[in-house]
């Protein structure tokens, strides 16, 4: 949830998944604002507009949209899942298929991101923007997972 502070921070958790592995529920949300073209101000639109208190959001907020306005996954985030997938059995958020267990093995999700992380480094510039938010997304929520466990 985004907190504001006295300094002017602003922290936002990006996150896509739930610690036990499950989409967040506000990540479409967030997913479709990020979309979305934001307006360019007019000329006489002032530099520093008054800000508004926030208004109270309507009950049907977070539900998630009709199936025809979601957007289509690429076979490449399909790809990403897939590989992300090994760091989430590995980070113990997902039982293994084989097994049926959990099991943190540190080494081996740290292994998994660090090819993750590769890969974003020689896709970078390359991907669509729905692409590249998902793969930031993914990066950032599995990194976050490895230093909460290593911790």
């Amino acid at each position: 949830m985004p907190e504001e502070k006295e300094g002017g921070f602003k922290v936002s958790d990006r996150r896509l998944f739930n610690p036990d592995g499950t989409l967040r529920e506000d990540a479409m949300v967030r997913e479709e604002a990020a979309n979305a073209a934001p307006a360019a101000p007019g000329p006489t639109a002032p530099a520093n507009p008054p800000q508004r208190a926030a208004e109270p959001a309507p009950a049907n907020a977070f539900a998630p949209p009709p199936e025809e306005e979601m957007p289509e996954a690429t076979e490449f985030m399909e790809f990403l899942m897939g590989v992300a997938s090994s760091a989430f059995i590995h980070l113990g958020l997902m039982e293994h298929p084989a097994t049926g267990t959990r099991q943190v093995d540190l080494r081996s999700a740290q292994q998994s991101i660090g090819m993750l992380a590769m890969l974003r480094e020689k896709t970078r510039g390359n991907l669509t923007p729905e692409e590249e938010t998902f793969f930031e997304d993914l990066l950032a929520d599995l990194r976050m997972q490895f230093v909460a466990l290593r911790r």
